[in-house]
């Protein structure tokens, strides 16, 4: 799971346990384009030194990006954040997509929480950064998945949970870009959405390589499909391009 200092929001975000996880004012966009690789530009991840905790976070989106957030973290992830006591999913491959998304076997990973205006639903972020091919690897292991990974069941904290999995249109971005969507039917507490008793937890998750880091969005709402942001996605992916390029905010992290 990720890091303690996460915002409350966050704990709601990840309550059901379904993975490890702008228009500038947070309300997300639609995706309109085909779901395709992106450009070539950081054609040699295997050349490049990964990018250190400090690198990831100097490149992470922060509130004066989202004029009039309430708070946007970025915490950097311990081998202790990453160990969960819930089983694992019920389908293998599905489970294998959601390691992969949650950046299982990165060398260096930075979690973050946004939380949007006017919205009681947050949005989450992870840029990872893999030694050699593994940021290529994650994300074939994503694609691979989603062949087969249609519906699973599993174990959050509020107990046990049957999801769906369907893939998404999404613009071209980075060297390699993907998108899903997950999506939960959720018995409502008494009181929280008064005469419906159930609701559906709907989750986009947007994963895109740039070299070797990869770059994780979701975007939770209930009963209605949100968009992370494509503006701050694209903001994000050249920020890590930029540091790629000039190296200036390099070094290779010891094993983790």
């Amino acid at each position: 799971m990720r890091g303690s200092k996460w915002l409350l929001i966050g704990a709601v975000l990840t309550g059901w346990g379904l993975t490890a996880c702008a228009g500038g004012d947070g309300s997300g966009g639609t995706p309109a384009a085909p779901n395709s690789p992106g450009s070539t530009a950081s054609a040699s991840p295997a050349r490049q030194p990964p990018l250190s905790v400090a690198a990831l976070k100097s490149v992470a989106l922060t509130g004066d990006d989202v004029p009039g957030s309430p708070g946007i973290s970025a915490d950097e992830r311990t081998p202790a954040d990453t160990q969960s006591t819930f089983p694992p999913a019920s389908d293998v491959s599905c489970q294998k997509m959601l390691d992969a998304l949650g950046a299982h076997g990165a060398s260096a990973v930075v979690d973050q929480i946004f939380n949007w205006k006017g919205s009681i639903w947050a949005g989450g972020g992870t840029l990872a950064s893999y030694r050699d091919t593994g940021a290529e690897q994650a994300f074939t292991q994503v694609r691979t998945s989603l062949t087969t990974c249609s519906d699973f069941k599993g174990v959050g904290y509020t107990g046990k949970f049957t999801a769906h999995v369907e893939r998404e249109r999404l613009p071209r971005l980075g060297d390699e870009s993907i998108a899903l969507r997950i999506t939960t039917p959720v018995a409502q507490p008494a009181g929280l959405r008064s005469g419906k008793r159930v609701s559906v937890r709907s989750e986009e998750n947007v994963l895109v390589r740039v070299g070797n880091v990869t770059a994780h969005f979701t975007m939770l709402n209930m009963d209605h499909d949100d968009h992370f942001p494509l503006p701050l996605i694209r903001k994000e992916l050249a920020r890590i391009a930029e540091a790629q390029r000039s190296g200036t905010a390099v070094e290779t992290p010891e094993p983790r």
